[in-house]
């Protein structure tokens, strides 16, 4: 299932905090793939990755045809 946040407007702090409730809520689909909607901030993506993304070891990548968006998955173990 395809899950979908945008974090528009949102000061970095907030962003980690929604980005990380949101992906810990999103996790219990085994089939997760969500959308993380930064836009242009690349400090705001950096954040979310280190923080939120590689803190709870989810897979992640960026696609090359939208640079404002991160795309999560569940780390196949």
């Amino acid at each position: 299932m395809r899950h979908k946040i945008d974090l528009h407007g949102l000061k970095h702090n907030e962003a980690v905090k929604k980005t990380e409730s949101f992906l810990i809520e999103a996790s219990f689909d085994k089939a997760m793939v969500a959308e993380i909607i930064t836009g242009n901030s690349k400090s705001m993506q950096d954040r979310i990755i280190e923080d939120v993304i590689k803190y709870y070891k989810f897979d992640y990548y960026i696609p090359s045809h939208n640079l404002g968006m991160i795309v999560v998955t569940q780390n196949e173990l």
